[in-house]
């Protein structure tokens, strides 16, 4: 079975036992997961997820049906004892019973119908395992995505908290400007207005990081609500990933250039077609041959489609196996088989056993030409198994290439996100010391406020889904099962 990157699975139940769940509380009703990490995260879904448990209960169900299709290659002995009652009394034994037992040992020789149920056994095992390989890297994305996504709610909070706090300073500069006669009351309900609506949206990004939580809770295998969560750091990461910080370091000087300095333009004549250039930049030729290989090779649901192709070419072999005859070993011991009231037996003990064996041959010559129906019907099923493979592969390298694309927009979104912060955040301070000095409206500076709390939100948007969109191209590529399905 293919094993997720640097988790195999003894590793993943010392964590659960020492790393994870000592941070659980065992008596409350409600229990705790302080600290949580993504690694952490990672292994309870492995360990707990549905899903997943799922698939590896009916890849135990497919290993169990493998080593029972084996079983029919094995001898199959039955036994046979009869007690009948007569109608008369038996002159041999004087006795109205009798017995009559049998022993028989039966032993397939040639059958092409098992050695093909065999071989249909042994894909079927395959496929389940790549099936749960499949459950896998699903649960990875998720768990990965919901981890990252609280978080982001976390931040989303955050910013709305700061937007209430900015605007409250305002509210009360406006109060003491009333009082002393320098603004008038309108100015002082409006900022309270921009404040009651500011607090309103906080209040939807709370209910959103409870919803999202649930969520997550959900993914790791637990009942929401059952469960709380703290996490070890409520940041979104993406320098401690190479791949994204090499790619956000290609494409920062290019586009902060123009938007960092208010006393210049912000964007160029030929904007944002150099952008645009060089976001096609990000990855070459190769690197994104090298993702499509990768996702040829590690891909489970893939791999699902090719193994449906092979099941469906063993069926093919045993509708054309039933041309063949089939021939059985036959091994037979008991009691006489010749009716009781001449060789009656009284006792058990006391029947005349013999002895015989011999060989069951059996073809079948003609069966109204349904054989080659069967093997038609099989062949038009192997060719159909063959275009959803097709199809599969085109969809696995649509979706590599989906995930690439993503990759470059979010950088794009992000780098542009980022400088926007600085050049919003200055505009907050010039807005505030404009309006100090009587330059500028309570209303240039809500909007100067507004306009800085929205390039927080993008920029930390932007910054989950440039996450996202990497973990969407891991998850697309299967890069986190290390070992191929053929073995190398």
């Amino acid at each position: 079975m293919l094993v997720v990157n640097v988790l195999n699975i003894t590793l993943i139940r010392f964590f659960l036992l020492i790393g994870v769940f000592i941070s659980i509380s065992g008596i409350c009703e409600v229990q705790h997961l302080y600290d949580l990490t993504l690694e952490q995260a990672e292994i309870i879904a492995l360990d707990q997820n549905n899903q997943v448990n799922s698939l590896r209960e009916l890849y135990s169900k497919a290993k169990e049906g493998r080593l029972e299709t084996l079983s029919k290659w094995l001898p199959q002995v039955q036994a046979m004892s009869n007690l009948y009652g007569l109608n008369k009394t038996a002159s041999a034994t004087n006795s109205k019973s009798a017995f009559l037992t049998q022993l028989s040992v039966t032993q397939a020789l040639v059958a092409s119908d098992s050695y093909y149920n065999v071989k249909i056994a042994d894909l079927v095992v395959q496929q389940l395992d790549l099936l749960l390989n499949a459950a896998i890297i699903d649960a990875l994305f998720q768990v990965r995505t919901a981890y990252y996504q609280v978080i982001l709610d976390i931040e989303m909070m955050s910013a709305a908290k700061e937007k209430i706090e900015l605007l409250t300073s305002l509210s009360q500069r406006m109060e003491d400007r009333y009082e002393i006669g320098t603004s008038i009351l309108y100015n002082v309900n409006q900022s309270k207005v921009a404040i009651a609506n500011a607090t309103t949206h906080y209040y939807e990004m709370v209910k959103k990081r409870k919803i999202d939580m649930d969520a997550m809770v959900s993914i790791l295998g637990f009942i929401p609500g059952d469960i709380e969560v703290t996490f070890a750091k409520v940041e979104i990461p993406l320098d401690e990933i190479p791949e994204i910080k090499d790619k956000l370091n290609q494409m920062q000087a290019l586009f902060n250039a123009q938007t960092v300095a208010l006393n210049e333009s912000i964007f160029e004549k030929d904007y944002p077609s150099v952008e645009e250039r060089a976001m096609k930049k990000l990855f070459t030729k190769a690197e994104i041959s090298l993702w499509e290989e990768k996702a040829l090779r590690y891909q489970p649901t893939l791999k699902v489609s090719e193994t449906e192709v092979q099941i469906a070419g063993k069926e093919v072999l045993k509708r054309r196996g039933e041309y063949l005859p089939t021939l059985s070993l036959n091994v037979n011991y008991g009691g006489s088989p010749t009716p009781d009231i001449y060789l009656p037996s009284s006792r058990f003990n006391n029947q005349k056993m013999q002895w015989g064996a011999g060989l069951q041959f059996n073809w079948v010559l003609f069966d109204g030409l349904g054989r080659e129906r069967r093997i038609k019907q099989a062949r038009f099923e192997k060719r159909s198994k063959e275009f959803k493979y097709r199809q599969a592969m085109q969809d696995t390298y649509a979706d590599v290439r989906k995930q690439i694309f993503d990759i470059e927009e979010s950088v794009a979104n992000y780098v542009t996100a980022d400088a926007n912060v600085r050049l919003a955040e200055q505009t907050v301070t010039l807005a505030n010391d404009q309006l100090s000095i009587g330059y500028a409206t309570i209303y240039d500076y809500q909007i100067s406020v507004d306009g800085f709390i929205q390039a927080v939100n993008n920029k930390n948007k932007a910054r989950f889904d440039l996450l996202k969109a990497y973990y969407g191209l891991r998850h697309a590529t299967g890069v986190d099962l290390t070992k191929p399905s053929n073995g190398s």
